[in-house]
C-alpha cells in the first residue's frame, strides 16, 4: 500500500523534473540557434553590403563593356545573397538593418528592385502596374516579400514560361499578382502554404524545408500588416496575392528614386 503509494508518486516526480529539464534545454537550444542564424545573418548582410558599395564604385569606373556587363551579373550575384542573409534574419525574428527611403517610392519600382533579386528575372514580366506609391519605411520589406513569391513562381513554372506581375488599387487597399502557369499546387498542399502564410502553420523548427521560403514571407507579411494568399491560376499554376493597407500606400505626388 503506502510503500508502494510512495514510488510511484516519487517516480512521477522524477519523470516530471526530467520532462521539464528536456524542455528547459530545448528552449536553450533553440535560442541559441535563433542567436547564431541572427548572428549569421548580420554578418553577411554586412559584408554584402560593403561589396554591393565596392562593385558600385568599379562599375561607375568601368569603360569597357564586356567587363561592365560582368560587373552587373556580379552586382546582381551578391544582391540575390545579401536576400539570404535578410531572410535569416527574418526566420530569427530579427529587424533588418535599415534601408528605408524617405517619402514615397513608385510601385513600380518596388517591383523591379524585387525582380533584380531573383536569378531569372529575365523572365519576369511586370504586365500592368497601376501608379501607386509605396511609403518609404516599408519598401525594402515589401521588395523582399515580392522577390520570395517571384522566386518561388519561377521555380515551379517551364523554363520559358514567363512569370507576371499585375498591381492595381482595390478600394483603399493595393493589390499585387504573381502570376506563374507552371505545375500548380494540390488543395491539401494549397492549405497548408497558405496557413503558413498566415502563421498558422508549423513552426519553423518543425517545419518541412520546402516551406521555409513561406515563412519568411508570412514573417514579413505580418510585419507590414499585409495579406498574402495563394490560389489556383485559371488553367493551371499558382497565382499569389499580396493585398496592401492603405496605412503603406500613398498617391505618389513625387516619389524617391530607389537604389540599394
Amino acid at each position: 500500500g503506502a510503500r508502494e503509494i510512495s514510488r510511484l508518486a516519487a517516480a512521477l516526480r522524477n519523470v516530471e523534473d526530467t520532462a521539464v529539464g528536456l524542455a528547459a534545454e530545448q528552449a536553450v537550444l533553440r535560442r541559441t540557434s535563433t542567436e547564431s542564424l541572427a548572428s549569421l545573418g548580420r554578418r553577411n548582410q554586412s559584408l554584402l553590403n560593403r561589396q554591393l558599395g565596392l562593385i558600385t564604385t568599379l562599375e561607375s569606373q568601368e569603360l569597357d563593356p564586356d567587363a561592365l556587363a560582368e560587373l552587373f551579373e556580379l552586382d546582381h550575384l551578391a544582391t540575390r545573397m545579401r536576400r539570404n542573409a535578410e531572410s535569416l534574419l527574418v526566420l530569427a525574428g530579427e529587424e533588418s538593418p535599415a534601408r528605408s527611403w524617405k517619402g514615397t517610392v513608385a510601385v513600380a519600382d518596388v517591383v523591379r528592385s524585387a525582380v533584380s533579386e531573383v536569378e531569372q528575372y529575365r523572365r519576369v514580366a511586370a504586365v500592368d502596374i497601376q501608379q501607386c506609391g509605396v511609403r518609404g519605411h516599408c519598401v525594402a520589406e515589401l521588395s523582399h516579400l515580392l522577390a520570395e513569391l517571384v522566386e518561388n513562381a519561377l521555380m515551379f513554372s517551364p523554363p520559358k514560361q514567363p512569370v507576371e506581375v499585375y498591381g492595381w488599387r482595390d478600394g483603399a487597399e493595393y493589390c499585387l499578382a504573381v502570376v506563374d502557369r507552371g505545375i500548380g499546387m494540390t488543395p491539401e498542399r494549397l492549405a497548408e502554404s497558405n496557413a503558413v502564410l498566415a502563421g498558422k502553420g508549423d513552426s519553423l523548427h518543425t517545419a518541412p524545408t520546402r516551406f521555409l521560403g513561406h515563412h519568411v514571407v508570412g514573417a514579413l507579411a505580418a510585419r507590414l500588416g499585409a495579406h498574402v494568399e495563394l490560389r489556383p491560376t485559371q488553367g493551371t499554376g499558382v497565382t499569389a496575392y499580396v493585398a496592401l493597407p492603405a496605412v503603406l500606400i500613398q498617391e505618389p505626388t513625387s516619389t524617391t528614386a530607389l537604389r540599394r
